[in-house]
């Protein structure tokens, strides 16, 4: 019996559902199965009240949970930067009454010229609205990027990191591990550097996304892929292919103390146990 590279109760889940019923039914799935680590996105539908009423329900319905909402700068946006940047504060309150302990910011995917999350955390820095307790900050960080791009990326984390409100970084999914691997140790060395600007005194810990291939999946994904993944051809043309491709991305994410979250539907036995071949 060969060793499981995550034992399931590390790995996190990223739900999408377009109604509270179909939520209350994933949530119901997930306590059946012992899966208590999930995080609501804030993208497409799934935003403002419909957004505040899933995390309430999800906390209230399911105590036991350990939720990390999703914040979009771009989905949330309220007429200006002054109003979104308030609403941000507002959620984050929103949340942590709930019982939330983070809240994972992000620009979004078209981003504002106005507001991203950089100047976002720039903002509430600056102008002491919180007191240091009072805001832990998951961000998101694409290692696969170009190198001028990359260049830009590096530079905006450790803007977000100087904040001394971040708490965890949120990998992108991408197929190139060997250009993940030389990014990996100049993120490693960031993090080390800031340490002393951190406000919690703890550790900011790392998050991979992980998409479980399926022939549905791979097929969509070639005719609308998603903006700032990078797949390789040979990525999108296997199953096969792809599902080693995906034991060796978490082999990767184990080495360098990075946990998975699962960002495709894991929400019925059949994809669950997929999930599990792969661990």
């Amino acid at each position: 019996m060969k060793d499981n590279i995550f034992d399931l109760n590390e790995i996190r889940m990223e739900i999408s559902f377009k109604s509270l019923n179909e939520l209350r039914k994933i949530l119901s799935f997930y306590q059946k199965n012992n899966l208590d680590k999930i995080n609501i996105p804030c993208k497409n539908n799934l935003k403002k009240d419909f957004l505040l009423n899933s995390i309430k329900i999800s906390r209230e319905e399911h105590p036991n949970i350990d939720l990390i909402p999703h914040f979009s700068i771009l989905n949330e946006f309220k007429r200006n930067s002054f109003n979104t940047i308030n609403s941000f504060i507002e959620f984050i309150h929103f949340t942590k009454t709930l019982g939330c302990k983070e809240v994972l910011l992000v620009s979004g995917s078209q981003k504002r010229l106005t507001l991203d999350s950089t100047s976002t955390l720039s903002y509430i820095k600056d102008n002491n609205l919180f007191s240091n307790s009072d805001i832990c900050v998951g961000v998101a960080f694409n290692p696969y990027l170009p190198s001028l791009l990359f260049e830009e990326e590096i530079r905006k984390l450790n803007k977000k990191i100087e904040s001394g409100f971040v708490t965890s970084i949120w990998l992108q999914f991408g197929t190139d591990l060997v250009l993940l691997e030389s990014r990996l140790k100049l993120l490693k060395k960031l993090i080390f550097l800031n340490e002393e600007v951190n406000l919690k005194k703890s550790k900011i810990k790392l998050f991979g996304s992980i998409l479980l291939p399926s022939k549905q999946f791979l097929a969509r994904f070639k005719y609308r892929p998603w903006k700032g993944v990078y797949c390789t051809p040979e990525f999108l043309e296997s199953v096969d292919f792809a599902s080693n491709l995906v034991v060796k991305l978490l082999k990767t994410y184990k080495k360098y103390k990075i946990y998975p979250i699962i960002e495709t539907d894991v929400s019925n036995e059949f994809k669950l146990n997929s999930l599990k071949s792969i661990l």
